[in-house]
């Protein structure tokens, strides 16, 4: 009967981890049997321009080394992206643009909340792989230029194919952490602007090849937003030279609103800046005036109106009860045509005082948001805002013993008059209402 040896046996796994634009090569390593045949780990490529060799001298030391602290681990990246720049958002996590052809585009993208783009506001927007964003349809133009009859931001307008390499994508769902950054980033570069983001949509063009030329770009674009303000970052990596003509900007639909970025090369953007940062550039992009010194400034939390011709928020729980005039309020409707109630929203537009009803009417008349401007309102017990409340209610009124422990602000911010079909620009109306609680006593504020 023949003598069996024991066997000689590996235990060994590879894993291939991938996300939109990065790849890794996970090598784990079990028991390895030391062996002396020809053995060899590692990777290679069809040009043999990125190869690697995990140098053991035996098999059986692969259970034991490493690159990551790990033992009988290896990891790789392997997608042959450049580095990353260190100015841009996280966007291995985002949704591919897959075009399939030349000066293609995606199609419609839904965005989380609205957008305002100086004074229009937009649902939508479209990401074209030659280097800008559209809002109302793709424009597949390949010849860049900024004056297109439309509303457009353009961190890099210049031909592009992404079919020969590289990655187009987008994020629409932003992590807390990117928000959390994005709304370091405005408070940063522009101080003196309350901003909180509710959501951020970033578009990145990585190792994207030009049309032309065996150059490569790297640019990403992160619109930060919420209800009442909206900026514009654009953040420049590598940029390959070009002879290709080239535009990066922002134009509008009636070319009122333009920029162009001062480089004298495409190249250049990269080290190109106006805010003292090298290849970023920062925009206010929303378009609207700031609000008048004597408002309570706009803050976290706020909650829009509907977009609807005599339309009115849903019931807004007090969480301080409101005393007007006796009776004790626990809750308030914020009606678009500019008056607060407290039972029920109003089914009317026509004004008249002597309804039968609490209410509060900075300027009731018949307005209609879905032209445009935000109505918003919010409860808010910051100390700032309180502060400015109590300083407020003290100059008018020196005689209270008053301190304020909750207001609720509610702001009409540019919104078009009924008629006036949003044609004059002094036809639009700019107030505030605020209340203001303490335990037993409550004042209420108009601002214009």
């Amino acid at each position: 009967m023949p003598c069996v040896g024991t066997l000689k046996v590996a235990t060994f796994q590879v894993v291939l981890a991938s996300s939109v634009q990065r790849s890794f090569i996970l090598l784990n390593y079990g028991n390895i049997s030391k062996l002396g045949q020809t053995w060899l780990a590692g990777y290679d490529t069809v040009d043999s321009a990125n190869s690697f060799t995990i140098k053991v001298s035996n098999a059986s030391e692969l259970s034991s080394s490493s690159n990551t602290n790990v033992n009988g681990r290896s990891t790789f990246p392997v997608d042959g992206s450049t580095k990353v720049p260190s100015n841009f958002l996280p966007s291995d996590d985002g949704q591919a643009v897959n075009s399939t052809a030349n000066d293609g585009s995606s199609d419609a993208i839904s965005l989380q909340q609205p957008f305002k783009f100086f004074g229009r506001t937009y649902s939508q927007i479209y990401m074209n792989s030659n280097g800008y964003l559209t809002f109302t349809k793709p424009l597949p133009a390949s010849n860049s230029s900024l004056n297109p009859k439309r509303d457009i931001i353009a961190p890099l307008w210049t031909q592009l194919d992404s079919r020969r390499g590289g990655s187009i994508s987008y994020i629409n769902k932003p992590s807390s952490n990117v928000l959390a950054q994005v709304t370091a980033a405005v408070k940063q570069y522009f101080p003196n602007i309350p901003f909180a983001a509710a959501s951020a949509f970033v578009a990145t063009w990585k190792s994207v090849p030009y049309n032309n030329s065996g150059g490569v770009v790297n640019f990403q674009v992160v619109l930060a937003y919420n209800v009442h303000r909206s900026f514009v970052f654009i953040y420049y990596g590598d940029i390959a030279e070009t002879g290709q003509p080239w535009q990066a900007g922002y134009s509008t639909v009636d070319s009122a609103s333009s920029f162009l970025v001062p480089a004298r090369s495409v190249s250049e953007l990269s080290s190109s800046s106006n805010i003292k940062v090298t290849g970023c550039w920062a925009f206010q992009v929303d378009g609207s005036p700031k609000l008048p010194d004597n408002f309570i400034p706009f803050g976290n939390g706020e909650m829009v109106t509907p977009r609807l011709d005599n339309g009115s928020s849903e019931a807004i729980i007090l969480q301080q009860p409101f005393k007007y005039f006796g009776r004790t309020l626990n809750q308030t409707f914020v009606n678009n045509n500019g008056l607060l109630t407290f039972a029920k929203p109003p089914s009317d537009c026509i004004p008249f005082l002597n309804s039968g009803r609490d209410l509060i009417a900075p300027l009731w008349t018949h307005f209609d948001n879905r032209q445009g401007g935000t109505i918003s309102c919010r409860e808010d017990t910051s100390s700032d805002v309180l502060a400015q409340v109590n300083a407020a209610i003290k100059q008018n009124s020196p005689n209270a013993n008053f301190t304020a422990s909750s207001a609720f602000v509610a702001t009409w911010d540019n919104v078009p008059y009924y008629d006036g079909r949003g044609v004059r620009s002094d036809r639009y109306l700019s107030s505030e209402l605020l209340l203001s609680c303490e335990e037993w006593k409550d004042f209420n504020a108009m601002c214009w």
